[in-house]
């Protein structure tokens, strides 16, 4: 595997789309370096990995939170 991948490498690796890759960059969430002074930006799967596994704890937090409030909405129905 390549050690640097475009955006559009980065990307496909995620199973993302560009956009996503260029947001997560702005926002400062994914980690990356700029070659060619602002024009090309370059990271690592290493990088795309951690940044896959930070969202991948969000989404499964969410989960659990709705699983909890919805079986709360349910028992305070049946008991209504």
């Amino acid at each position: 595997m390549r050690t640097w991948l475009t955006v559009a490498e980065a990307a496909q690796y995620a199973g993302v789309s560009r956009d996503t890759i260029y947001t997560a960059c702005e926002r400062r969430e994914i980690r990356q370096v700029r070659v060619g002074g602002r024009r090309a930006i370059r990271l690592k799967p290493e990088w795309i990995d951690a940044w896959l596994e930070r969202h991948a704890v969000d989404a499964q937090d969410r989960r659990a939170v709705g699983r909890t409030s919805l079986s709360v909405d349910v028992r305070s129905e049946a008991t209504s």
